[in-house]
């Protein structure tokens, strides 16, 4: 009986942890909506389900290119007229008395059509953002925002999220937040607190923002988003809080894309940088490492050259610069950086990174 009570007590904390851990976001989000839209139409007629197609289809580019104005681009022009031949399939919905048309849009011929225009592709991969917020008021002073005190606001935040491809998490706000970061450090956008204060939420990028009154019809907002190392400030304006906090997820969402995004055609020029990743020790991590590394968009080809031991060394040919192809590597956690330690020969120099003498070294985790 003891033993059956133990073996009891055992599987309840084993399921308890394993729903602990798949409620923490572990790595950067594979988005497998982007090409499903929802449109108001005002009737299933042929002219209203045209219209709406067309509006659906320009949502869809926005959120593959990451280019919030691609829709004006008069390449897409045409693209657009003939929004109905992309169509994967398409329902009707309603709710409260308004009828919607909901559209999946068929993901190869968009991406083919991206390629042929030569337009950015944002590969749908993307950084987890965590989002803290405070804001200061006229009425009622400085406070931080939660979600279950501005329900709308956030709300407003997730749909434009969406609209984006930008996927974005808050801090539930509970006594480990408020300890971690407490108001000052938020205003502040203290970046170290920032740091400890994610660790349990394990973002890949941090977005903080301090909004503030400064009359019954203008407010002002700064912004900062720390990803891969480095730090973006940027500010916004408006003649509400909604307005200023859209308008920071909507630069963050820019800032991103044009960190990721690849365009075909593009200026730059194919180099081959070899990466050696330690830690492969089953057939399962080097079928999921190599295969994680040849289909990524911005990566053309990844050719292995050695297994020695539980070391990979691969030869990735990109077009992108060397310092945004790590950060696209750093998008998967299983890739966890490993120190640099390129050979130096007596007049100090030091190989190139990537190269030969001086891989991109990672261990798999």
């Amino acid at each position: 009986m003891p033993l059956t009570t133990n073996f009891r007590m055992v599987l309840c904390f084993s399921l308890l942890l394993a729903a602990m851990m798949l409620a923490l976001p572990s790595s950067a989000r594979v988005l497998p909506d982007l090409y499903e839209v929802s449109e108001a139409v005002a009737s299933r007629g042929t002219s209203d389900r045209a219209d709406a197609t067309v509006r659906g289809l320009g949502r869809v580019f926005v959120r593959v290119t990451g280019d919030q104005n691609i829709v004006n681009d008069p390449k897409l022009a045409p693209v657009l007229e003939q929004a109905q031949k992309y169509v994967q399939s398409y329902r009707y919905d309603s709710d409260i008395n308004q009828l919607f048309l909901n559209l999946t849009f068929d993901p190869k011929a968009v991406n083919d059509l991206v390629h042929q225009l030569q337009l950015p592709l944002w590969p749908n991969n993307r950084p987890d953002t965590l989002v803290w917020m405070a804001v200061d008021t006229l009425q009622s002073g400085r406070d931080t925002l939660r979600q279950e005190d501005y329900p709308e606001l956030f709300g407003l935040l997730d749909g434009l999220a969406q609209e984006r491809g930008l996927p974005l998490d808050f801090p539930v706000m509970d006594l480990n937040d408020q300890r971690n970061m407490p108001l000052g450090s938020l205003w502040a956008q203290d970046e170290t607190a920032a740091q400890q204060a994610g660790v349990r939420y394990r973002p890949d990028a941090t977005l903080m923002g301090r909004v503030l009154q400064t009359s019954a019809q203008r407010w002002q907002a700064n912004w900062l988003l720390i990803h891969g190392g480095r730090s973006y400030a940027f500010d916004a304006e408006g003649s509400s809080l909604e307005e200023v906090a859209l308008r920071g997820v909507n630069e963050a969402a820019n800032r991103m894309a044009e960190r990721y995004a690849v365009r075909a055609g593009g200026s730059g020029v194919a180099s081959a940088v070899l990466v050696e990743i330690a830690g492969v020790r089953s057939f399962a991590d080097y079928s999921e490492a190599t295969s994680y590394l040849q289909g990524l968009a911005q990566v053309s080809s990844a050719d292995v050259l050695a297994v020695n031991g539980d070391r990979l060394t691969l030869s990735l040919t990109s077009s992108i610069p060397l310092e945004n192809l790590r950060d696209v590597l750093s998008l998967n956690r299983n890739l966890q950086p490993a120190g640099e330690d390129g050979l130096v020969d007596l007049s100090g120099y030091r190989a190139p990174l990537g190269s030969a003498q001086n891989p991109l070294r990672y261990s798999w985790h």
